[in-house]
């Protein structure tokens, strides 16, 4: 499995000895987990921390998705991702909790997020006094 700051380094190159060595790394390696977590993580560092916009928090993403090294919810994340470029007023764990609620058929997403419901296409729903 690869943390969040492995693939924040590779992708930023941030450090260029540490980059070269996760290269060397990724090229001895023959698969590598990356679980939804610290994809979510790394979604949130990119684009908080970072403060880089979500095209090209979308475009480091899809670096880790199409990469045969990594087994992650590839599906999962690049269904979201569309979802995450074109919605701002979604967040990247919005856009992944209606993706993963449709994915393993629980929609609706009970949310109190008036915005969320809105940008949501009816895979969100409020939880009100009626729903109770």
């Amino acid at each position: 499995m690869v943390d969040t700051n492995v693939l924040l380094d590779w992708l930023l190159d941030r450090d260029s000895l540490r980059t070269k060595l996760i290269e060397d790394f990724f090229a001895s390696s023959n698969h590598l987990q990356v679980p939804d977590v610290i994809l979510v993580e790394l979604a949130f560092a990119l684009e908080k921390v970072y403060k880089l916009p979500r095209l090209i928090v979308s475009e480091n993403i899809t670096k880790i998705l199409d990469d045969s090294l990594f087994s992650c919810s590839h599906n999962l994340f690049h269904n979201l991702l569309m979802d995450y470029v074109h919605h701002p007023a979604l967040s990247f764990v919005d856009c992944y909790a209606l993706h993963y609620a449709a994915q393993n058929k629980t929609l609706p997403v009970w949310t109190f997020d008036k915005s969320l419901v809105n940008q949501s296409q009816n895979r969100a729903q409020l939880v009100s006094r009626s729903t109770v």
